[in-house]
């Protein structure tokens, strides 16, 4: 984010996006430490399909708080890609319909994963707005200094004995960093043109994609036919999705 900052310039911003970009990074430690405690106590595909509530909670505060136009066909493409993801989280791990809902209420890490959903849902505007303020390259980079000046105290306070191991993985941090850096200016972009529900329901596509990818290359063994029905009716909803915007 930095280089690409470096490269097309730096944005003259007013001192009410300096507020927008703390916010911003902040919050997003808060719903990722809460995501964190979820995957801790909760099954993975459970927490992720509660977790992606989120989209639906964007488009109410989007139209709230941002005054986006969400139109109804675009709301109706939003839930039934939900439901696509719904279906594939709940198909390949063999759970009941109704599990995920039933655990909402029994089980501490889904409540932890409601909390993320809820968190993060402001977070995403805030990112656009800083985004719409700025551009989109000085949004990430200004908004990630923010997260990371945030948690680097809680890093060093538990996992001090841990950051020794950072040089030997360090390419591995720079891609991924680098991979983040990047998705999320492409996210930035979406953001200035289109509803923010809309961007993060056309970016649940990463979901199928990292399914095929991980038998594709990892030989990761997720049955075809476990897989299939939630990812046809999540690429439907984008289908609608994309008509209605």
């Amino acid at each position: 984010a930095l280089v690409a900052s470096l490269v097309v310039g730096f944005p003259s911003v007013e001192p009410e996006y300096w507020l927008y970009s703390a916010l911003a990074g902040s919050i997003q430690v808060i719903s990722t430490l809460l995501l964190s405690k979820a995957f801790k106590y909760g099954e993975i595909s459970v927490t992720v399909t509660i977790w992606k509530l989120q989209v639906v909670l964007v488009a109410i505060l989007g139209v709230i708080f941002l005054k986006e136009d969400i139109t109804l066909n675009g709301f109706a493409g939003i839930l039934v890609s939900l439901f696509g993801i719904y279906i594939l989280n709940v198909q390949r791990s063999r759970l009941s319909l109704v599990e995920p809902i039933l655990v909402l209420f029994r089980e501490k890490g889904m409540r932890y994963a409601f909390l993320a959903a809820l968190t993060i849902a402001p977070t995403i505007l805030l990112f656009k707005k800083t985004a719409q303020v700025g551009d989109p390259y000085f949004s990430t980079l200004t908004n990630y200094v923010f997260a990371s000046i945030m948690i680097l105290p809680l890093v060093i306070k538990k996992s001090a004995k841990q950051m020794t191991s950072i040089p030997h993985y360090l390419n591995r941090f720079l891609a991924m960093g680098a991979f983040a850096a990047a998705a999320t200016i492409f996210g930035n972009f979406g953001y200035i043109r289109s509803a923010a529900a809309y961007v993060e329901a056309v970016k649940q596509v990463e979901i199928p994609a990292t399914l095929v990818v991980g038998m594709l290359f990892f030989r990761e063994r997720e049955r075809v036919q476990a897989i299939w029905p939630g990812c046809a009716i999540l690429l439907a909803g984008l289908l609608i999705l994309i008509f209605a915007s």
